[in-house]
């Protein structure tokens, strides 16, 4: 793929989304000019044309735009000079050098899409995105995968309903991914108008029942636009239409849970979490919409087990894990909560306050080697944050290694600050380890020290 296109994905990383997409073709890399394509010239101009090239490989930019110049002063004919001129003042970032020189190729050859490419790089560096749609535009008739770029810069200059057209082209083209489906989203969200992208999708609709996308894109629409029982009744009629329809539960479960209709929306909701067709993002929404529904409606807990056994086998599911934990940790239902955050800190071992909350439900139900080992690994991460060495200190009394408890709890409560409440746990759990090793000496000492901040507070 040529150089330029790691610009093109900047616009698709404006809208937040990964960028694997799969075509049925590639883009064809740039191809610096070769011995044959010279034609008659002098050995000079011959030394001096390579000499370019060489220069420009090792990113010596200048040097290699003197020796084109040499070249020019020699012929200034052929067009591929000003081509290799516009690549090095491309990378030099001298823009308005390279789109001069681009377009006296173009002069001869408007279509060479390989320059067409590059003007597109030097406008899309600029941010000028008028004029890149302008390149992109033409650079559709040859490759129809440009299409993507071009839905996005029609989006960056909010062109929304060009940027939906284009978007149901390249679906009708290559069939829907989920890439495109979410760009779909976005630019439907910025449409403050839909009547004229709902009546174009009503259109196909009558014309080809069959296709669920623009079932799907129109209950969006109307969803986006507040029209909930319009978007209600167009998931119905997808349903009735193809009974089989996955997708259709992620808008329906939600227009039942509104209805009372729990039964039904529960059956929506296993029906969308057993999709292979549904991401991992909408999986956590649907279950994110069920949790506060529970609170309000306890007696369907049960159903909460068989939902959660749809998603075991899913590693990618760690935000809906935390949920999970939350949920049940709100209900002081300790081992479950417990359970869920384990799963979910997999994913992110560095989020400070769940990790927190797993070591101390780990204290709390006594799993002490555990707390150790992941106290242990808390503390190599946040070296200053002195609830990790308590716990790893409370973790080794329990274990019976009350030394090496003191020798933690001693330097973790260097850490502590203006924490009375802290600082005398602290120093009960070292009163305590040294009870366990048989010195009451020492023990006694730091009991006094407990009842002289328990006196001050």
């Amino acid at each position: 793929m040529s150089n330029n296109w790691k610009y093109i994905w900047c616009v698709c990383l404006f809208f937040g989304v990964s960028m694997n997409i799969v075509f049925s073709q590639e883009i064809e890399p740039q191809q610096d000019v070769n011995i044959d394509d010279l034609g008659n010239v002098s050995d000079e101009f011959q030394e001096n044309f390579f000499e370019a090239l060489k220069q420009k490989a090792i990113t010596n930019y200048d040097k290699a735009i003197e020796a084109l110049q040499k070249c020019i002063e020699i012929d200034p004919k052929p067009n591929y000079l000003y081509q290799e001129l516009g690549k090095n003042y491309l990378e030099l970032k001298l823009y308005e050098q390279a789109e001069i020189n681009f377009d006296k190729v173009l002069k001869e050859k408007p279509n060479d899409h390989h320059v067409l490419e590059l003007l597109f790089e030097v406008y899309f560096k600029q941010n000028k995105y008028k004029k890149s749609i302008d390149v992109v535009e033409k650079l559709v008739t040859h490759n129809s995968m440009f299409k993507e770029q071009l839905a996005n810069l029609y989006f960056l200059e909010k062109r929304y309903d060009d940027a939906l057209t284009v978007v149901d082209e390249l679906n009708d083209e290559y069939g829907v991914d989920d890439y495109r489906r979410q760009m779909r989203k976005r630019i439907a969200s910025q449409i403050t108008n839909p009547n004229n992208q709902i009546a174009q999708l009503k259109q196909k609709i009558n014309e080809n029942p069959k296709v669920e996308q623009n079932y799907l894109n129109l209950i969006f629409l109307y969803s986006q636009a507040n029209q909930k029982p319009e978007a209600y009744q167009t998931a119905k009629q997808l349903l009735e239409k193809n009974p089989k329809s996955e997708l259709v539960h992620l808008a329906l479960y939600k227009f039942y849970l509104e209805e009372n209709k729990t039964d039904q929306a529960i059956k929506s909701m296993k029906i969308a979490l057993k999709s292979k067709k549904i991401d991992t993002e909408s999986k956590y929404k649907i279950v994110n919409d069920f949790l506060p529904f529970l609170d309000k409606n306890p007696q369907y807990e049960t159903e909460l087990t068989e939902i959660i056994s749809l998603l075991s086998g899913n590693q990618d599911n760690a935000k809906m894990y935390t949920e999970l934990g939350h949920f049940y940790y709100k209900k002081d239902q300790k081992e479950q909560a417990l359970n869920f955050y384990e799963r979910g800190i997999k994913a992110n071992t560095n989020d400070f306050g769940l990790l927190k909350k797993i070591l101390l439900l780990q204290l709390d139900l006594k799993r002490y080697e555990k707390a150790e080992t992941g106290s242990e690994l808390a503390i190599e991460m946040y070296p200053a944050q002195p609830i990790f060495y308590l716990v790893n200190g409370v973790s080794l009394i329990n274990l019976e290694k009350s030394e090496k408890a003191i020798e933690i709890l001693t330097l973790g409560i260097d850490y502590v600050i203006e924490d009375q409440k802290m600082e005398s746990d602290f120093y009960k759990q070292i009163s305590e380890a040294y009870l366990k090793i048989g010195d009451e000496t020492k023990a006694s000492e730091y009991q006094k020290k407990v009842l002289q901040l328990q006196k001050k507070s």
